[in-house]
């Protein structure tokens, strides 16, 4: 049950983060960001599901505290690194490095030891 909030809580989080990324592409030019600009993100649908999200993880976080200990849980959200990463490549598109997939691979090490304990 713990560890299933702690994915949820990591999947919500990381999902907050992918939405704001969405909103910013497609309401901010890259020239520079006008006041009605920067209000049409703050109004958008992606940034108000990124909101959603975003206190949804915080609220299983929290439910996840109750249960665990952080000293066990707080590693876990590493796993949100791994997620965005991946997302911003399969999703936005993004260009990923190999020095940063070399990092989501420590990433995914150090969580499988924390694991394991």
């Amino acid at each position: 049950m713990s560890e299933a909030l702690l994915l949820l809580a990591v999947a919500a989080l990381s999902a907050g983060q992918v939405l704001q990324k969405v909103a910013a592409a497609r309401h901010l030019s890259s020239t520079g960001a006008t006041r009605r600009q920067w209000l049409r993100v703050l109004f958008s649908r992606e940034l108000i599901a990124a909101i959603v999200c975003l206190g949804a993880g915080t609220a299983l976080w929290l439910a996840v505290l109750y249960r665990m200990d952080v000293s066990r849980a707080f590693p876990f959200l590493s796993l949100g690194s791994i997620v965005v990463v991946a997302a911003s490549r399969w999703l936005l598109r993004e260009r990923v490095s190999y020095y940063r997939w070399a990092g989501v691979a420590l990433i995914t090490l150090g969580i499988a030891l924390v694991a394991s304990t």
